[in-house]
């Protein structure tokens, strides 16, 4: 089953999405999509906060008291597994939403051939996530590896930073942690402290790389060579992928 909701302050047009969604719910009755629709950014926390958050979020940007992309940043501190679908009849945000990840910014009037098209691929990157199931203070945390920017080892504990903003500390072993990520497109050791998800990687800066929430992760010199060739080839693998 994938849980949606829709969020836009315009009667018309979220009866429209709500309208795109049952014709794609039809096309595929594989996934069970269940959905609700919200006239509000308020309306939907409130109810978030009750029910739990999506899988997916549809939502506007332009709405009276909070901007969708304002809804999107608190539905992430809360599920950094849902993904962000913007609907949209200003490309203004674009920057602003892209620096959230969202996962689309679909821009108003649009078919419902780019509507499914835009389900269909984001979808289907949910289905080929890696997840893990991190204990934490004696909770189990199921997160997908590509939410993770980057791990730092802070005594017995290797303390993972999520996108979202949340920060989870775990007993692990070196060995258990080379086990956990194995396998993970993007995930690279940075000296014997940090492992940084290349996704998430602004820039290099000198000795130290920048990462999408502003933190330094400092590059041994004997790295520094390997690490930005890896940076490169993984760019370079992810532009041939998307074409």
């Amino acid at each position: 089953m994938i849980k949606i909701s829709i969020c836009d302050d315009n009667s018309r047009d979220l009866h429209h999405i709500a309208e795109n969604l049952r014709t794609y719910s039809s096309l595929h009755t594989e996934y069970g999509i269940e959905f609700n629709t919200f006239s509000s950014a308020f309306e939907m926390l409130d109810s978030f906060a009750k029910t739990g958050s999506p899988d997916i979020a549809l939502l506007d940007v332009c709405m009276p008291g909070m901007l969708g992309t304002e809804l999107a940043r608190d539905i992430l501190r809360c599920s950094e597994n849902t993904d962000i679908i913007f609907l949209t009849t200003s490309a203004d945000y674009a920057v602003d939403a892209f620096s959230i990840h969202a996962a689309d910014y679909i821009q108003k009037p649009y078919t419902q051939e780019k509507f499914n098209d835009s389900l269909d691929r984001v979808i289907s990157m949910r289905q080929d996530r890696t997840w893990l199931l991190l204990s934490c203070n004696g909770e189990l945390h199921r997160i997908a590896l590509e939410e993770i920017l980057y791990i730092e080892t802070i005594g017995k504990n290797r303390v993972f930073f999520l996108a979202s903003g949340k920060k989870l500390p775990v007993r692990m072993t070196s060995a258990q942690l080379q086990e956990t990520i194995s396998g993970g497109e993007g995930m690279v050791f940075c000296g014997a402290s940090f492992v940084v998800n290349l996704r998430h990687v602004r820039c290099f800066s000198g000795a130290d790389l920048v990462i999408d929430n502003g933190a330094l992760i400092p590059i041994p010199r004997r790295v520094r060579s390997q690490l930005k060739q890896e940076f490169f080839n993984f760019y370079l693998k992810e532009a041939k992928n998307r074409c």
